[in-house]
């Protein structure tokens, strides 16, 4: 008899999250059901109760007791998205569930978009292409005295988190950088094996280019200070593709009003940025909706990724993508 594996999450996410070949290919190995959550979230469990496997993502409610309570044989809770932080709750964990995430899926768009972004601000492109269409020739002179390429610089990343590894290989065919990293978890023997120096947060912020890679947690709310962004040279870029609890932004508004800094924020806090927030008026400053991460082909991945664990684990083979309870106290 196939095992049952349970798709847990709104029907409007199941055709954004997998191909078609793909679920076909589970489909192939085992009884496939949809747990008839609708599209207002509401769940309905009859359908969890055979599973081995669920597989959740956006949109699934958190995985506690009233869920289990329903899915006593469940084995795997495979992660079709990013964080398990607000999914997972330790019941799972006390009951032996295993865990998996996409999260390694996710996290190629995002550094895909950091490097861009920092090459974007180094060549001044949010603000010299309006300026040159304004024909304002002053201003498109002042910006390109400060066009620069990503070579020969000091780059700041803070964390050595999925995404901040996968900047560090991009980062790799540029020239002559000196990649600083800040992560207290980092051993030196790790940092040399990625190429990096180990620094401190201090070192890292007085960079010409700084990132911010680090996990949500309450130790690392604000860790952007006004103190280390003072500590940032003038002409400094500065991305934000992480979380945005995780900046102080009324002192990062301060420093943009007072000196020259470039910054990208593809987070804010909170999110969506309010309609009379000072940032959306402050000079030098780029503000996306949170796109860095899977938007289409990559959900689409991040899909696939979950069903080639479940199928893993089916077939006995190691998990490559597993989350731990240890390791949930520094990931997001």
């Amino acid at each position: 008899m196939k095992p049952t594996v349970a798709l847990f999450m709104p029907p409007r996410l199941i055709r954004r999250m997998f191909r078609e070949p793909d679920l076909a290919r589970l489909q192939h190995a085992v009884n496939l059901v949809d747990p008839g959550m609708t599209d207002a979230n509401l769940p309905v469990y009859a359908s969890l109760e055979n599973a081995t496997v669920i597989i959740t993502g956006w949109g699934t409610p958190p995985i506690d007791a009233t869920v289990l309570n329903h899915a006593s044989h469940v084995k795997l809770i495979a992660h079709s998205a990013g964080s398990v932080r607000n999914l997972i709750k330790e019941i799972a964990f006390d009951r032996g569930i295993r865990v998996t995430t996409a999260a390694s899926a996710n996290a190629i768009p995002v550094a895909e978009f950091t490097v861009a972004m920092i090459v974007s601000l180094l060549k001044q492109v949010p603000w010299i292409g309006p300026a040159y269409l304004r024909h304002d020739l002053e201003e498109v002179a002042q910006r390109k005295a400060h066009v620069r390429e990503l070579a020969d610089l000091n780059v700041g990343l803070i964390a050595a988190s999925r995404v901040g590894r996968l900047v560090i290989q991009l980062l790799g065919s540029y020239h002559n950088l000196t990649i600083k990293l800040y992560d207290p978890f980092l051993s030196e023997k790790d940092a040399a094996e990625l190429g990096v120096v180990k620094s401190s947060l201090e070192d890292v912020c007085k960079c010409n280019v700084i990132s911010v890679h680090a996990p949500n947690l309450p130790e690392t709310r604000h860790m952007i200070s006004a103190r280390m962004l003072a500590l940032m040279p003038d002409h400094a870029v500065f991305i934000n593709t992480s979380r945005g609890a995780l900046v102080d932004e009324s002192a990062l508004l301060a420093e943009l009003h007072t000196r020259p800094i470039y910054c990208a924020l593809d987070v804010t806090d909170p999110e969506p940025l309010p309609i009379d927030s000072p940032l959306r008026s402050a000079p030098n400053l780029l503000i996306t909706p949170h796109i860095a991460g899977a938007m289409n082909q990559a959900r689409r991945n991040m899909g696939k990724l979950a069903i080639d664990e479940t199928l893993r684990f089916l077939r006995g083979e190691p998990l490559q993508h597993e989350v731990t309870r240890t390791m949930l106290a520094t990931q997001a």
